[in-house]
């Protein structure tokens, strides 16, 4: 309903209250009453239009408030869908970024993880090489150390032997200064005993071969 059909209606209400109100009064003059009514009517009639006009008025004035309300309402709510727009947009760059950044990470990490492991198997294998060198060593220094005590040993024996030998070689050589035909010989030549000399010359040149051929530590 528009503002005019109100004024209508109400200025229309109005007048048949008052033309009621009027028809119930006591007669009197019929062109005065009339001239009354008619005033009366028009009074009505003109406070009905006033009270229209006020209320359509107050009509315009909250409607164009509502509407100023309802642009600023729908400003604040296209703000608000903006923000919410650039928002998700950030959450969105801000979750694509952190899902980047973990896969980074978790790619480094596999990665870590695999060199670690080759690390420490190349380490294992060094540890084993290492234990099978040092047990190779342990075993050429038990061979060594036997090796040692055999050559010991038989150095030993040796030098006894060689000892023994020297001793009989010094028997010999003197048995053979003394004992034998040409040594006799050589002590009985009467000429300015020179077989006595040079029996004795080749006795000590034996001696010296014994004393070299001697093992002595």
């Amino acid at each position: 309903m528009t503002t005019r059909h109100i004024v209508t209606t109400a200025g229309l209400a109005l007048a048949l209250l008052a033309g009621q109100g009027t028809l119930a009064a006591p007669p009197a003059d019929p062109a005065e009453r009339r001239v009354q009514q008619a005033r009366e009517l028009a009074r009505q009639a003109q406070a009905a239009l006033q009270q229209a006009r006020q209320e359509r008025d107050s009509l315009q004035a909250a409607g164009a408030a509502a509407q100023a309300e309802q642009q600023v309402l729908a400003e604040r709510l296209a703000a608000a869908e903006s923000r919410a727009r650039g928002t998700q947009a950030r959450d969105r760059e801000a979750l694509a970024t952190t899902q980047a950044e973990l896969a980074r990470l978790r790619e480094e990490l596999a990665a870590e993880r695999q060199a670690r492991g080759q690390q420490q198997a190349r380490a294992e294998e060094a540890l084993a090489a290492a234990r099978q060198e040092l047990q190779a060593q342990r075993q050429v220094a038990a061979s060594v150390t036997a090796l040692l005590e055999r050559s010991t040993t038989a150095l030993a024996r040796a030098e006894q032997a060689n000892r023994e030998l020297h001793t009989l070689g010094l028997q010999a050589v003197d048995a053979y200064t003394r004992r034998t035909p040409e040594a006799m010989r050589a002590h009985d030549e009467p000429f300015l005993g020179l077989g006595k000399v040079a029996l004795q010359d080749e006795a000590d040149r034996l001696r010296q071969a014994l004393d070299a051929q001697r093992v002595s530590r």
